[in-house]
């Protein structure tokens, strides 16, 4: 906060943060952020009141957003998303996977820690937006390449095996075989699903977000991602079912039915270990400071 003695409301700011006030307004029209927190984010980023920031709108914008102004957010996604799907697309042009990169870096800037924050205007926004979309574009290469395989060594994914799920040692190698045969199908079914179903599905499992967090992210009704996640996962339970099915079709239908129903009690578990595991096969993606 600015200290008092500047005046309560800020009356003694000079023309440098009143012209950027200015041309945040002019360039952000559709944008409104009060003058006083305007001038608090442009003192928390160390600028002078005397000076103008060479990139005043884009802060203007940018403080919006951090304050939780959603028209700033979709505002922001208008201007530039359009040029991130031909810079994500340097890395893979299919359709899916830059929807699921531009979905990831919405969760990013604009929800929880709202890292659209670290935007401090020494540079041009959309080239700290392009850096930032670029990383997540290759982080989500290098996962999407070791997602159908087994987990990294270590991991603590709650797949069911004879002797966790209490079952008798008697076919143990079996058992634990269909356990392993889970993980992978868990795995490929995952990667199999649409963007925004395996997007939602991280978000909630992984991330930790609940449905109204969620919706706000989509702009939707909690009620519409409470459905959301229900049906996806569901549709990833059978898919799970049908690969097993594929492998292990010669065991008789009630074997086979009491082996998917211990797994698919932990459903949950595995995948939020899933999700969380191949989220920490890169390095965090933090956007660069500009």
């Amino acid at each position: 906060m600015l200290q008092a003695a500047e005046s309560p409301k800020l009356a003694k700011m000079t023309e440098g943060w009143r012209s950027a006030f200015d041309q945040g307004r002019e360039g952000w029209p559709e944008v409104a952020v009060r003058y006083e927190r305007f001038c608090e984010r442009l003192a928390a980023l160390g600028y002078a009141p005397d000076a103008t920031p060479e990139h005043a709108a884009a802060l203007y914008v940018c403080a919006a957003s951090e304050l939780g102004d959603d028209s700033a957010c979709r505002a922001i996604e208008r201007r530039y998303f359009g040029a991130l799907r031909s810079a994500i697309a340097r890395v893979d042009g299919r359709k899916d996977f830059i929807d699921e990169v531009l979905q990831l870096l919405r969760v990013q800037l604009f929800s929880g820690e709202r890292k659209i924050a670290r935007y401090a205007g020494r540079g041009p926004l959309d080239r700290w937006l392009r850096t930032a979309a670029m990383r997540l574009a290759l982080r989500q290469k290098k996962v999407a390449s070791r997602l159908p395989g087994s987990l990294p060594e270590g991991s603590d994914a709650a797949v069911p095996t004879a002797r966790s799920s209490g079952m008798s040692n008697r076919d143990e190698p079996f058992k634990e075989a269909y356990a392993r045969a889970f993980e992978r199908a868990l795995a490929e079914a995952i990667a199999e699903m649409p963007p925004r179903e395996r997007a939602v599905l991280r978000l909630h499992f992984a991330e930790g977000m609940n449905i109204e967090e969620i919706g706000r992210v989509y702009a939707v009704h909690r009620a519409t991602v409470a459905r959301w996640i229900a049906a996806a996962r569901e549709r990833l339970a059978g898919a799970v079912r049908g690969r097993l099915e594929a492998q292990f079709g010669q065991l008789p239908p009630e074997e086979f039915d009491s082996l998917f129903r211990l797994v698919y009690e932990e459903l949950d578990l595995s995948v939020t270990a899933l999700l969380r595991n191949s989220a920490q096969l890169q390095p965090s993606s933090r956007p660069l400071d500009e």
